[in-house]
């Protein structure tokens, strides 16, 4: 198919407005802004497995800077529901009033964002009448590490381009006519997209499992190395329990190959610049218990770990039902 025979159904526009009467931007700065948004496009079309193509449309000169985007694809509607959250995604902020981080997502987060994703990829796969993303979608999708540093790239160039004074989003169809509403964010409200820190909130397995390769017992400064039980990689990591260093320094934990610490481990994390989750650094801050074949042995400071979270089970328990 020639570029000349694709229809554009669906089209994103998006006006940077400026604080005087011309229409010229930086071509840095555009070109900057226009990565995230294609990055955006891009990556919420592959989460839904939406086929689609993007093309630069020319614009007619007016106030401000209009970029408009001819979006192409097997799916109309498919293609309008991306771009909707692309809009949604682009102009909800990623830091609350009080500048803290809404990033501080769990394991469940992931998961539900995961079934979310895979019922609106069946419905739109079975072209289901109706289909359309949920608001806990969005709300999941907006506070995505991956999105967040799309967003704060995207803001962070825009800050440091004192010409502009809002963005504008909205979808348009083939004729150039509206086929949403108009979704803004002025130069006031940039902060809130842009991310203080790339550091995550660190990570906390209480069940972790690592098979111990090599011990490291008098110098803290140096990490330990072991194969981390979830997904089965060689990690190095810092060993903190002290106690436990010091039973093996006595001899009364003897080192052998192939055994196996059950412990906490404390996992450090920060996004890269493209948003992906990055495992800074390991640290296991108590061993609860070791391994090897079939003989287990509990630590003295394992088991007040573990009587330790039981007590909190039973408060938890309290707390729901008395």
């Amino acid at each position: 198919m020639s570029d000349a025979t694709i229809k554009f159904a669906n089209k994103l526009e998006l006006r940077y407005s400026f604080n005087n009467k011309s229409n010229y931007m930086d071509a840095m700065t555009k070109l900057r802004c226009e990565k995230e948004v294609l990055t955006l496009i891009r990556s919420l079309a592959d989460l839904l497995d939406v086929k689609l193509t993007v093309y630069n449309e020319p614009y007619d000169k007016e106030g401000g800077f209009r970029e408009k985007l001819g979006v192409a694809g097997e799916s109309s509607r498919s293609i309008s529901i991306v771009l909707n959250l692309v809009m949604q995604v682009l102009t909800r902020p990623s830091l609350s009033v009080g500048g803290q981080s809404l990033m501080d997502r769990s394991p469940e987060d992931e998961e539900e964002m995961q079934r979310e994703l895979s019922k609106l990829r069946r419905e739109l796969r079975l072209k289901t009448p109706g289909a359309t993303p949920s608001h806990h979608l969005i709300d999941l999708l907006n506070t995505s590490p991956r999105f967040c540093k799309c967003k704060s790239n995207f803001y962070e160039a825009l800050k440091g381009y004192p010409k502009v004074t809002k963005i504008s989003l909205r979808e348009l169809n083939e004729k150039d006519r509206s086929r949403s509403g108009l979704l803004e964010v002025k130069r006031d409200q940039f902060d809130y997209f842009i991310l203080r820190s790339d550091d995550l909130p660190t990570v906390k397995d209480n069940r972790a499992t690592i098979e111990i390769i090599s011990p490291v017992l008098k110098d803290s400064k140096y990490r330990w190395k072991g194969i981390y039980n979830k997904g089965g990689g060689t990690i190095d990591f810092y060993m903190q329990d002290e106690d436990f260093k010091k039973q093996m320094f006595d001899d009364k934990i003897s080192f052998t190959s192939g055994m196996c610490i059950d412990c906490v481990l404390e996992i450090a994390r920060r996004l890269s610049e493209l948003g992906e989750v990055v495992n800074v650094s390991y640290t296991v801050t108590t061993v609860v218990r070791t391994r090897f074949d079939k003989m287990e042995i509990v630590t003295p400071q394992g088991k007040r770990h573990l009587r330790k979270l039981e007590a909190e089970k039973k408060q938890l328990t309290l707390d729901l039902f008395g």
